[in-house]
């Protein structure tokens, strides 16, 4: 029995419904086709964690005493190694000749090309000592009477920047009243 030719047409739709069925076929996807990999994947550096200490220091100078004699009052230092855009929050309380500071500090390291960038942000909050009278005050000092109570608590400062680690260090000082901190970061990618 003989097969009747087949049209030129015929072989052509062939074709093209082959191929379109191909092309409608799922694709692998690849993690750069995601909207969620970020612009710098490329750069290697960014694959690793990064080493952050922070620490408070009460650089207030003494009433009467040279600043060569000065020793600042150093808060307990918090290191901690983190992954990029993690958030490290810090928090001191220090007695003051006026009353109490609370300082939350919350640092938030990035990679950067060639360096670590930091953002962070610093809340100092007040609570000043209560009024009282001599008596009170001289039985206070000699700690025989009730220690000195603090009024209500308030926020005195509120800092934030975005700034880049030069030298894998930053240091920036806020005065609160006759106060004087100094926070300092150091940021360094873990790889070294």
């Amino acid at each position: 029995m003989r097969r009747a030719p087949t049209s030129t047409f015929r072989r052509f739709a062939a074709a093209t419904l082959g191929l379109a069925a191909l092309s409608l076929a799922p694709t692998p996807t690849l993690a750069a086709d995601s909207l969620a990999t970020p612009m710098t994947g490329q750069n290697a550096r960014e694959l690793w964690p990064l080493d952050v200490s922070v620490e408070i220091v009460d650089v207030t100078p003494t009433r009467g005493s040279k600043r060569k004699g000065h020793l600042p009052r150093v808060l307990e230092e918090q290191q901690v190694t983190v992954r990029d855009g993690h958030r490290l929050k810090y928090s001191a309380v220090l007695l003051t000749p006026e009353g109490r500071h609370r300082l939350d500090l919350a640092v938030v390291p990035r990679h950067h090309p060639d360096a670590v960038e930091i953002e962070w942000d610093l809340e100092v909050a007040e609570a000043p000592f209560l009024a009282v009278g001599v008596r009170d005050y001289l039985l206070h000092r000699l700690r025989v009477g009730p220690t000195l109570r603090l009024d209500e608590e308030a926020l005195v400062v509120a800092r934030a920047d975005i700034e880049t680690v030069q030298n894998g260090q930053l240091r920036r000082r806020v005065r609160v009243g006759g106060q004087v901190y100094e926070i300092r970061i150091r940021a360094a990618v873990s790889r070294g």
